[in-house]
């Protein structure tokens, strides 16, 4: 067979201007995720939007695994429901994958393992032994992931100097040596391509200059966010898809003094991130499900002696182990009424890796200034795939650590630490603060922290710590509503971006609700329902636990579930579909 074989399919009915989605797969290690980062940074670098999914499974080695990217000029909020290029190393990414691929789109396969017939007519079909080349003629096998990116550029006509470029960046971090054997890699796939017409029905035009964005995964937000907000304690036991936070602090919080611990278990590092904040740190501590259970306790607890502390609960699909690669949003209940005992938390979603960010940073804030344990919903959708963002805002954002008494004047040789005020927050201390001494208890206790049983303080101390739910509520991310009309769809975290794309295609009046906070349920929901004769309600979880909470708190019956529980995300068109098919549309 000739090193590379191109047969031409059906041609695009409609030019497709600045879009293109591309699925990399492969084996684990045969560079789809390392090539997927590098078109992703390249269609930043060119002033593209970019939305990505990883796909592989749990395990270090060997599994298929998948990167899709898509790149767009105008603002995107998904991956769209199919792609234009499948770039294949291995027949699993055929047979997984190829009906997935757009008419008239393009696949591109590694034939070094087998020379796999592909039957489909209406694709075009290129066939080049990637590996083969890259082993024979460069002596390194591992780089005909990069050998791929230079047949990619010749089909679709991408600016080969910003693609060196960007190679160069993305291996900034490794040796000299290791940057050329890669360039050289690119250049071989170009020339390797040379005689290859470029695709029909596409054009991808970009900017020469970089836009002043950022690419950024959710994991990465979070914490720059806790960094921006003063955090300077973290403490997290590995764990799934939430390690990324836990790494990303335990390199950048030395610089700022602040300390990163990998603790022994999950209920040793929540206990140490409310230890720390009783010592006066802003602290965290980042997991996924299965951790969150074994953190329940340690939440009760920072509830009882009103302690701030943020917690970070990356959604993965469960229960038990579950998948633990794979996304849901099904800790929704856990969340909202998790532990024994009735307790004050705020419970927040972000929607995006912008508000990943803000919402992080905004987390301390609340957990100060109402004194209640802070519970960040995040997925793995959030958490590990990438978005362009615009540079953050640091001016807007202002530290608020709440009534923080570092210079008591109380007469007393106690402090008062759990006094009653009149919007149920007392004045906190830390230790060594002089005339602050006091107990922190996770017994009831009296207003200097002393375990007591007496049934009229244990009345007052609830009412006084329950008090902040109400309190609490005006300061909280209220719901964001687009669009006006009878027919509502309602989402939360990473469900937006789908919806959003859904509701597009769709040329009817349709509201759209995203609701940011879970607990304590605000009361704006209930008003952008006053009017709607029918709600849909998009949700990664089997049981409807964000229906539930929106019938239970608003009174409004008429919803209409879309669920998705296979781990995968939702797309555009099965949220369009479902709402068409109830229609009539």
């Amino acid at each position: 067979m000739p090193s590379l074989w191109c047969q031409q399919g059906d041609v695009r009915e409609t030019m497709k201007m600045n879009d293109i989605t591309v699925r990399i797969g492969g084996q684990a290690g045969d560079g789809s995720l390392a090539t997927g980062e590098i078109l992703s940074k390249y269609f930043r670098r060119i002033g593209f939007y970019v939305a990505t999914d990883k796909d592989f499974p749990s395990r270090i080695r060997g599994g298929h695994t998948s990167y899709a990217i898509r790149g767009s000029k105008k603002r995107i909020f998904s991956l769209d429901d199919r792609i234009d290029v499948l770039l294949a190393f291995d027949e699993d990414s055929i047979l997984l994958h190829m009906d997935e691929l757009e008419s008239g789109g393009v696949v591109i396969f590694d034939s070094s393992r087998k020379d796999l017939e592909i039957k489909r007519e209406d694709v075009r079909k290129v066939k080049i032994p990637l590996a083969n080349i890259a082993r024979k003629e460069l002596g390194l096998e591992i780089i005909k992931n990069t050998m791929a990116l230079g047949v990619l550029s010749k089909l679709f006509s991408l600016d080969s100097n910003i693609m060196r470029q960007t190679i160069r960046d993305s291996y900034k971090t490794k040796s000299e040596k290791i940057i050329e054997e890669n360039l050289l890699a690119y250049e071989k796939g170009l020339e390797y391509s040379k005689d290859i017409e470029p695709m029909e029905g596409y054009v991808i035009e970009g900017d020469k200059v970089a836009p002043d964005t950022l690419l950024l995964m959710g994991n990465e937000a979070i914490g720059l966010g806790a960094l921006a907000a003063g955090c300077r304690f973290i403490a997290a036991y590995p764990i799934t898809p939430a390690s990324d936070v836990l790494e990303f602090l335990s390199r950048h919080l030395p610089e700022k003094g602040g300390v990163a611990i990998q603790a022994e278990s999950e209920i040793a590092a929540v206990n140490m991130a409310i230890g720390a904040g009783y010592a006066g740190l802003r602290s965290m501590a980042v997991t996924s499900g299965p951790g969150f259970d074994l953190k329940t306790e340690g939440i009760g607890l920072a509830s009882m002696i009103e302690q701030p502390v943020v917690i970070l609960d990356a959604q993965r699909a469960g229960p038990s182990t579950g998948l633990p690669t794979k996304t849901e949003q099904s800790d929704i209940n856990h969340a909202v009424y998790g532990g024994h005992g009735d307790k004050a938390r705020i419970v927040i979603a972000p929607g995006n890796v912008e508000e990943a960010f803000y919402f992080t940073f905004e987390a301390f804030n609340l957990a100060e200034r109402f004194q209640v344990p802070v519970i960040i919903l995040s997925d793995e959708l959030i958490s590990w795939n990438k978005q362009v963002v615009e540079r953050f805002d640091l001016d807007k954002l202002k530290v608020d650590r709440g009534k923080l008494e570092l210079n008591p004047v109380s007469n007393e040789r106690e402090f008062p630490r759990y006094d009653f005020q009149e919007d149920g927050i007392s004045f906190r201390t830390i230790p060594g603060v002089e005339k602050g001494i006091h107990l922190e208890t996770g017994d009831e206790h009296d207003v200097y922290g002393h375990i007591t049983e007496n049934a009229s303080n244990r009345v007052k101390m609830m009412d006084k710590r329950m008090k902040k739910i109400q309190v609490m509520k005006n300061e909280l991310f209220p719901s964001v509503v687009q669009g006006e009309g009878d027919v509502a769809v309602i989402g939360m975290g990473s469900t937006m971006g789908p919806i959003l794309e859904a509701l597009e295609r769709i040329p009817r009046e349709i509201k759209f609700i995203r609701i940011r906070t879970l607990f304590p349920f605000l009361d704006d929901v209930a008003l952008h329902l006053k009017d709607v004769k029918i709600a849909f309600v998009v949700e990664q979880n089997y049981l409807g636990q964000l229906e539930d909470l929106v019938k239970l708190n608003t009174g409004f019956r008429n919803t209409v579930g879309i669920r998705k529980y296979d781990g995968r995300s939702f797309r555009p068109g099965i949220i369009e579909r479902r709402i068409r098919e109830v229609m009539g549309w």
